[in-house]
């Protein structure tokens, strides 16, 4: 997979620092649905929009964690279109350092049940669709109080982009 971009404390905090803590590996997806829709998750307790993923586990590949992420965030099951690409992150100012894996998905049945983590129900997430549009708005339009939004945002902005990118390709 390709790296799209690499995002550090001088990209955010305009700081020198590299960190060599051992890396988190996370799978994460922009997911369409049959109306063209981007799934959105969207956190009221910390007016936070995200793309859906998380953490890859012990004995899971890239792909089966997409999935899996998806399914326990949004409900759907889905099926994976195409590989977008990998966001690095070095966040030398709190050791921390992940790699995301980006992977266009389609919704593949009706919605089922979610099956949050207890933090991310604790800070209300749920999905929303959205247009294409109204997703890139959602995600890069807000000034984050936080360091960690401001990574997140970082890296789902670069996703939209890259998806941006060869939607026009296609």
């Amino acid at each position: 997979m390709r790296l799209l971009k690499k995002i550090t404390d001088m990209e955010i905090l305009n700081k020198e620092g590299i960190t060599e803590a051992e890396p988190r590996f996370a799978a994460r997806a922009v997911m369409v649905n049959d109306n063209n829709e981007i799934a959105v998750m969207y956190s009221p307790v910390f007016h936070l929009y995200s793309l859906p993923g998380g953490g890859i586990q012990d004995g899971e590949n890239r792909r089966e964690a997409v999935k899996r992420e998806v399914l326990e965030e949004t409900g759907y099951l889905c099926e994976i279109v195409q590989e977008l690409g990998y966001v690095y992150e070095n966040r030398a100012h709190c050791d921390f350092v992940q790699y995301s894996y980006y992977y266009v998905v389609k919704t593949a049945g009706l919605q089922g049940q979610t099956n949050l983590e207890e933090d991310e129900r604790k800070s209300g997430m749920h999905v929303q669709w959205h247009s294409l549009e109204e997703t890139i708005r959602l995600i890069t339009d807000p000034v984050h109080d936080t360091v960690q939004k401001k990574f997140i945002q970082a890296k789902d902005r670069t996703a939209l982009e890259e998806f941006l990118r060869v939607r026009k390709t296609d």
